[in-house]
């Protein structure tokens, strides 16, 4: 990382600890003005030093490090949280993140109800127009409570976490839009599109499950949130489970909503200590 990217972000992750340019020398033995030079994008540190810097703030070269294509992504998808705004924003962004998750699963039992009459009868029960704007708006509630499991991963230290968050949205949004184009042009047959559906999405929550059972910081519920999110994700691949696994995975984004609140809960707790 270049300067004086790696001086804004050491500035960041200083202010998110709240923490003063006095304070941090005292945790890491540099002095003020090396501190003042590194911040402001003047020089180089080595190596040692910023893992002094990032030890005293408790993180660690991990969190110095985005990829171009994750930071494309992050912006696209409003994913780009600014680590130096003060804690009630951080808060704000987690209530968006839980009430965003219940709007995205009332919006899914839609679509389950929809893709259940347009199997049986051929046609939509609300009509095509009603389902396209469910499509839509099921992407944007999808994409802001996914959002805030990246900002759980950011503030956690939990990478993988973050990194299927974002991914769980750019299948989605793919999937989702595709079956929106496939109203009008039909580009694969319907047994394809649910072969992929299906593993796609069984990957994703095989995924998503493995980060929630290595996420530290917030209990139990986690890990057991991601053992099932696995046996789902499991079933979706066998294909022939998919039926059940389908409205199964309502259950988990209730529990990913409780993690959400676990999160803030815990947060907000830290924050009155």
């Amino acid at each position: 990382m270049k300067q004086p990217e790696l001086g804004r972000k050491i500035l960041a992750l200083r202010q998110q600890k709240g923490f003063t340019q006095e304070e941090l020398v005292e945790q890491c033995n540099i002095s003020v003005r090396t501190i003042q030079r590194i911040e402001a994008g003047e020089v180089t540190p080595r190596v040692y030093t910023v893992k002094n810097i990032l030890a005293a703030l408790d993180r660690d070269l991990d969190d110095l490090q985005e990829s171009p294509l994750e930071s494309k992504m992050k912006q696209a998808f409003l994913l780009k949280i600014d680590e130096t705004k003060n804690v009630s924003f951080l808060f704000t962004q987690l209530h968006l993140g839980w009430i965003a998750g219940i709007l995205s699963m009332i919006a899914f039992i839609f679509q389950l109800i929809e893709d259940a009459t347009y199997m049986a009868t051929g046609d939509f029960y609300f009509g095509s127009l009603f389902y396209v704007n469910l499509g839509i708006v099921s992407i944007l509630f999808f994409a802001f409570h996914m959002r805030a499991f990246v900002l759980i991963g950011e503030l956690f230290k939990s990478v993988m976490l973050k990194t299927v968050a974002i991914l769980f949205i750019v299948v989605n949004t793919l999937l989702a839009l595709y079956n929106i184009i496939d109203l009008h042009f039909e580009y694969l047959p319907v047994e394809a599109y649910s072969v992929l559906y299906a593993v796609l999405y069984g990957l994703m929550y095989l995924l998503f499950g493995v980060a929630l059972l290595r996420l530290k910081g917030l209990g139990p519920l986690p890990p057991v949130t991601g053992i099932i999110q696995m046996v789902i994700g499991f079933m979706f691949i066998t294909i022939l489970l998919a039926i059940v696994a389908a409205p199964a995975s309502i259950l988990v984004q209730v529990l990913n909503v409780l993690i959400i609140l676990k999160a803030y809960e815990t947060l907000k707790k830290q924050v009155e200590d």
